[in-house]
């Protein structure tokens, strides 16, 4: 596995779709304690400038690919071999490793409604796929006894692999607050769930090829997306250019 590479202050992986699922089956199939995945964007990258929570569960990830067309272009720039990973991408490629190899498979986020639709999609796809733990966690904070009993319920399961779809940066933290307790190998997809289901409308590709994915669904969520969207565009050019020109030095 190739180093990670920091882009402003979180640290990526230049991968290959060929080398990831190679490195993802591996982690199944380790005794290793640290057992999760970031796929990881634009947002991200800004997040971890200010979150140190975020900061410090992204970094401690077995893996970070890079789902945003603009880290991937990063990448690129700096001369490594990568692909552009994005997560509804990922999340079908770990599918399509779970049907081939028998993995059972958890949903941990979204809703229940989007998770069953979920599923309907992935079972058209792959014949043989399993989904042995879902749960949607409440719209509030969850007691410790809560959280403890969601931890042996999904080591009760037995799933391999669980999604985890709570969205940046709640999701990386989970993971990192819950790698210790849980026995399977955790990845946050995010969206890609929505995608999947098609609760959400997909950017097309070329959009996504010229990096416009984001402006695609700021079109189609403006109240929602908008701040996010123009804040953290504008600092991920400025803080990255502050990067590259050696004017600051990020921890």
């Amino acid at each position: 596995m190739k180093k990670k590479i920091k882009i402003i202050n979180y640290l990526i992986n230049p991968i290959t779709t060929k080398e990831f699922i190679k490195q993802f089956d591996s982690l199944i199939n380790s005794k290793k304690l640290v057992k999760y995945v970031c796929v990881s964007a634009v947002h991200g990258a800004v997040e971890s400038f200010y979150n140190k929570k975020y900061q410090l569960a992204h970094d401690n990830a077995s893996v970070a690919v890079p789902d945003g067309r603009p880290i991937y272009w990063v990448l690129k720039l700096f001369g490594y071999k990568t692909d552009h990973l994005p997560g509804y991408y990922v999340t079908d490629k770990i599918c399509q490793l779970a049907n081939k190899n028998n993995y059972s498979i958890g949903i941990y986020g979204s809703s229940i409604e989007v998770q069953k639709k979920f599923i309907r999609k992935i079972k058209k796809r792959y014949k043989k796929i399993r989904f042995d733990f879902l749960y949607a966690p409440p719209f509030r904070k969850m007691s410790l006894k809560e959280k403890k009993k969601i931890q042996k319920e999904i080591n009760k399961s037995k799933v391999d692999i669980l999604f985890v779809a709570l969205g940046a940066p709640k999701q990386e933290i989970w993971m990192y607050n819950n790698f210790k307790k849980i026995n399977c190998v955790s990845i946050g997809i995010g969206a890609a769930i929505d995608f999947i289901s098609e609760n959400k409308r997909l950017a097309p590709k070329f959009m996504e090829f010229i990096g416009l994915a984001w402006l695609f669904r700021l079109l189609s969520e403006p109240r929602r997306l908008f701040w996010r969207y123009f804040s953290t565009n504008f600092l991920f050019i400025f803080l990255f250019f502050l990067q590259i020109t050696g004017l600051k030095k990020f921890k």
